[in-house]
Parts: structure tokens; sequence; C-alpha cells
């Protein structure tokens, strides 16, 4: 019996997609209905024989990306559906980058849904070689591509083994050879799967294709010339077939009997990140010097972060990209260091209390650099993380200088007549004085006794006019203590005397 959970905040929908399972087959079992994917990510923690995930995206207190996101630190094989009533890009973009099974937009109709059933059924199936001849050639695809996701991911022994019986040989004394380019090249991967078959099978007849997170085909060559003369001309002319505009690019590897199929592949993505440095058509595998950590840059950007300066941070992370285009790091110190200014600019966010949702998109994009195509791009994204944290933290003291201000306006109306010592107003609001009185000066160009006088000033006018209380009455009312200083501030302010004022404006009543 196939396992199933549903995650969806709309119960409708919930109740709905299990009874479109239950109309398909009785092989499936609905073994979990979740409203969030907190509750679904605990289920799973305690079953993981679990088959299929089909979850909803937005849902208010753990969403389905942060669900998939959890999901795929440990396993990337098993299908996870989306079904989302938003079509919009970025969602699609995210899906491909967490190797969604499918994703499916509102309303689902019985009979889409039956087909994805189908496939997904099948997908189970495909470690059976025989089950290849009743299953088309996409399927098939995406099935290895997950395989190889998986076994890169966890380095199981029973993954790499199921993998190495699919491609039919072992990954030792093996070519790797891994072709990038950039987003238009990336947007369109799927369709030069055939021309690179053939390319493979014209050099020898062993060999299997992946594409590797939707961007980055890696090319399996079990061709013992180890000299790699061949793979490298070929691949050359392989490379002339592509539109320029594409910028496509090579990575080569040859595999040595001690490495894992986890360091050969990456000894392969270093190769062909070099692309970075030199924008080169094609990189072999060097063993690279060692690069020592930045560390006066990074203290700097500490320092930087530490006086909230936006201008200064900046030019602290160009400083750091400057650092990396002279030394040149191999893709795995490359990793190494984006990660840790990429943490030390984030801690910076999370020590003021700033939601994560403000960084939390290109932070996730820079824990894998084989999203990129350019150093630039890198740049560019570890730029927008510092904006973004320093944007919200703007907008944060906004809110607060906004609220604070509402506070303290709202406290002096309300207390008019009584013996306001402003120095308390900071205890009261539970701020510093001297930092709340620089606070609302500098928001409102006033200062908060400038404030508390014009309040009094203008609920003695609204005496003097529809009262016929005398003048020291009003002072008191109005909250000044002093009846000569009240007439003095008030025709100060005002320009006449409170008598005068309500001769000129009492009549009016």
């Amino acid at each position: 019996m196939n396992q199933v959970i549903i995650i969806d905040d709309e119960i409708q929908s919930r109740n709905g997609i299990a009874e479109i399972f239950k109309e398909h087959s009785p092989r499936w079992e609905i073994s979990g209905l979740f409203e969030d994917g907190g509750q679904a990510l605990e289920y799973l923690l305690n079953h993981p024989e679990t088959d299929l995930i089909v979850t909803d995206i937005r849902m208010p207190k753990f969403d389905g990306f942060r669900l998939i996101k959890e999901i795929r630190k440990t396993n990337c094989m098993i299908p996870i559906i989306i079904i989302s009533g938003y079509a919009e890009f970025s969602y699609a973009k995210r899906a491909v980058d967490y190797q969604v099974f499918r994703y499916v937009l509102k309303p689902i109709l019985p009979s889409e849904f039956d087909k994805i059933i189908t496939s997904v059924e099948h997908f189970f199936h495909l470690d059976d070689p025989l089950a290849r001849r009743n299953i088309a050639q996409s399927e098939y695809d995406q099935f290895m591509d997950l395989l190889f996701q998986e076994a890169l991911s966890t380095g199981k022994e029973e993954t790499i083994h199921m993998l190495e019986k699919q491609c039919g040989f072992s990954f030792q004394n093996t070519w790797f050879l891994l072709l990038g380019g950039n987003d238009s090249f990336q947007n369109q991967a799927d369709s030069y799967r055939p021309m690179l078959r053939h390319f493979a099978g014209g050099i020898y007849p062993e060999y299997h294709l992946f594409l590797f997170a939707h961007k980055i085909y890696c090319l399996l060559i079990k061709e013992g010339d180890s000299k790699g003369n061949l793979i490298e001309k070929q691949t050359k002319k392989l490379l002339w077939k592509f539109d320029s505009t594409l910028n496509v690019h090579a990575g080569i590897y040859f595999s040595a009997q001690e490495d894992t199929l986890k360091s050969a592949f990456y000894n392969g993505i270093s190769a062909l990140k070099q692309f970075f440095y030199s924008q080169t058509p094609i990189h072999l595998y060097q063993d690279q010097t060692f690069c020592p950590f930045p560390y006066a840059l990074y203290s700097s950007l500490q320092l930087c972060l530490d006086h909230g300066d936006l201008l200064d941070t900046r030019d602290a992370v160009y400083s750091f990209m400057d650092y990396i285009r002279d030394k040149q790091p191999p893709y795995h110190t490359l990793q190494s260091w984006i990660d840790k200014f990429t943490l030390l600019i984030v801690k910076y966010g999370n020590d003021q209390k700033l939601p994560s949702s403000c960084y939390i998109d290109d932070t996730e994009h820079l824990e894998f650099l084989y999203n990129y195509y350019n150093l630039e791009d890198i740049e560019s994204t570890l730029l927008s993380v510092t904006d973004h944290i320093f944007d919200a933290l703007l907008e944060q003291k906004r809110n607060t200088s906004a609220y604070l201000i509402e506070q303290v306006q709202t406290y002096l109306s309300q207390h008019l007549k009584e013996n306001i010592i402003l120095a308390d107003l900071g205890e009261i609001l539970g701020i510093n004085y001297t930092s709340l009185s620089n606070l609302y000066s500098s928001a409102t160009g006033q200062t908060i006794i400038e404030y508390l006088t014009l309040l009094r000033i203008a609920r003695a006018k609204e005496l003097l006019i529809n009262t016929n209380k005398k003048i020291y009455e009003i002072c008191t009312e109005a909250g000044f203590t002093d009846t000569k200083y009240f007439i003095k501030r008030f025709r100060q302010i005002v320009g006449i005397t409170p008598k005068e004022y309500r001769k000129l404006y009492g009549s009016q009543r």
C-alpha cells in the first residue's frame, strides 16, 4: 500500500485531494492530513515509510517551501507534488530548485491528477530496469536526475549502488564532464538532452547523462583514456554547436580510484566554476593552491556592521569580492568563504531581531554557488542580502519611531492637567529619556516640551472661547502652575494675551 500525506490549510481542499486519491486506486492510503508544514514535518520524522507528499505553498504558520526545504536536507528522492492557486514564476522556479515532481494549479481536474499519480507509480518501479519498457524517456530521466541528486546529498551506499546499477558502471576511473551556461541556457536546459546523448554516445558507448538541479549537465563517460585528449577535443566541438549568447562552458575531471561520487562530482564543479575567473570555455581540473582566508576583510565587515553603516558595509563586500577575483579560490574554498561572510551579515540581522523573510531567498541561493553563472551575480546577491537587512532595519526604526511618537503624544494629551515630569516619560515607555527626546526631535522637528506647551495653549484657547472661567482657573486646567508664566507663554505663541484672545474670539460663540 502506497502512503501519501496531504498538507493544505483549507479543509475543503485537503479533503477534495484525498477523495481524488481514494477514487484513483485502492493502492493509495491517506496516512495523514495536515493544515501546515510543521505538523507534516513532525509526522515525517516518525514515518519515513511515506511514499508521496502533496502540499500547498501558502500556509500561515509553516509554508510549503519551508517544509520542502527541510525534507530535501535528508531525502531528495521522495516525490513531492505542489498544488497551488498561484501561477507565479518565482514559485515555479523555487519548485524546480527543490526538485519538485509536479507543480499543479488549482482547481485540479481529477483526470489530470490521475495522470500525475500514474507517473508517480511508474517512478516507484524505476529501480527495476524492466519497468523502463512501460514509461516515457522523460519520466526515466527525471527518476535518474533525482537518484543522482539523492546519491550526492546523502552518500548512502544503497543509493549509490542503485545508481551504478542503472548506469551499468562504477564511478571510479570515469570522466566527469560538466556543462553549464547563463540563465538562458538554464531556462531551456531540458531541450539539450538529445544532443548531449548523441555527443556522449559518439565518444564511448558506456555513459550516462544527468541534469543536476536543473542547471548543470553532468556526463559520466566510462572511457579509459586518463589523459583526456579525446574528451577535451570533442568537448570543444560540442561547445561550438551552442549559440554563443548562452555562454556554455565545461569542466572536466577524471575520477581516481579513491574518489567518492560526491568528491568526483564537486571536483568537476570546481573545474566548471573556474569560468568565474577566466571566462574561457573549457577547464580541466587541476589541484589548486591554498588560498588564505581574508581575516582582515572579515573583521572589517564585522566592524562596519557593528557601526550600522550601510555604505561602509557595501564597500566591505566589494573588497571581499575583489579579493576573490585576485586569489581565484577553488569552488569548495569559495563556497566556504561566501558562507562565512553571509552568516556574519545574517547574524547582524538576527541580532537586530529582524524577520528572516527579508533575506531568506538570497541566503538560500548563496548556499549553492552552482546557482551562479559569474562572480558579479554572487556579489549582487551578497549586496542584496545587505540592502534588505538595512532596509528592514530602517523600516523597523521608522515603525518604532512612529509608535513611540504616538505614545508620547497620547500620554501628554491624556495627562495635560497633571504636573508631568518629562524625565519619567522614558521609564513609562520603556526607553531611555535622552534617546526618546532625540528620536522625537529628529522625527517631528520640535522638542517634547515644545509639543506639550502647544497642547496646553490649545486647551487654554478652547477654554477661553467656550467657558467663562477666570484666567487663573484656565491656567490650572491647561496644566500651567504659574499664571504669569502662562500669560507670557500664551502671548509669545499666540501673539496676544489670553484676555485679548477671549475678547476677540469669545464673542463668536
